[in-house]
C-alpha cells in the first residue's frame, strides 16, 4: 500500500511540474527573450510584444501602452519623446521600430525599422526630411529598450530557458 502512494504522489507531482511549463514560459517571456542566443540584427523581445503584457517597471524612462482591443490580444507599444529635439518620437510595436522628427508628422515623415516574425531586421524605410542621426537613434534606443528589459525582468524561479529557446525556434521561424 505504500509503495502505490509513494508512485500516486510521483505521478500527481510530475503532472503538475508538465502542467506548470505554459505557464512558466508565458509569465516569464521577456526574461526568456532577452537571454536568449541571437545575432546582432535579432530583437527576440519585440514578437513577445504581440500577446504579452509589458509592465512600465521593466523599460524605466519609456511610456508603455496597450493598444490593443479590451477584449483582444494585448499588443504593446513601448515610446519616449522629446528624445533628440522638442516633440520627437521614438516608437516601437511587435513590428516596427520607428523615430519621428516631429509627433504631428508621424504619417509624413518616419524612419523606421521593420521586424519579421522573428524579431529579425533587414529593411528600413526612410521618408523624406528625415535627419541623418535617425537610424542610429533608432536602433541606440531599441538595444536601450532590450538591456533595460534584460536587466529589470524578475528570474524565474525554474529557469527553462533550453525550452524557451527551442519553441522560439519552431513558434517564430
Amino acid at each position: 500500500m505504500e509503495k502505490k502512494a509513494v508512485w500516486i504522489t510521483l505521478i500527481v507531482l510530475s503532472v503538475l511540474f508538465v502542467i506548470q511549463i505554459p505557464f512558466n514560459l508565458h509569465n516569464n517571456a521577456y526574461y526568456y527573450a532577452t537571454h536568449m542566443p541571437h545575432n546582432n540584427k535579432q530583437y527576440p523581445f519585440v514578437p513577445i510584444l504581440l500577446g504579452h503584457y509589458l509592465p512600465k517597471n521593466y523599460v524605466p524612462g519609456y511610456q508603455t501602452k496597450n493598444y490593443g482591443a479590451t477584449r483582444g490580444p494585448i499588443m504593446m507599444q513601448v515610446s519616449k519623446r522629446n528624445i533628440k529635439e522638442k516633440n520627437d518620437i521614438f516608437m516601437l510595436t511587435e513590428h516596427t521600430a520607428t523615430y519621428a522628427p516631429k509627433e504631428g508628422d508621424w504619417l509624413i515623415s518616419r524612419y523606421g525599422i521593420y521586424f519579421d516574425e522573428s524579431g529579425t531586421y533587414d529593411d528600413y524605410s526612410k521618408d523624406k526630411g528625415i535627419p541623418a542621426y535617425s537610424k542610429e537613434l533608432v536602433t541606440r534606443h531599441l538595444k536601450n529598450v532590450q538591456n533595460e528589459i534584460k536587466q529589470n525582468t524578475p528570474k524565474p524561479k525554474v529557469n527553462l530557458q533550453w525550452i524557451w529557446n527551442i519553441w522560439f525556434k519552431i513558434h517564430y521561424r
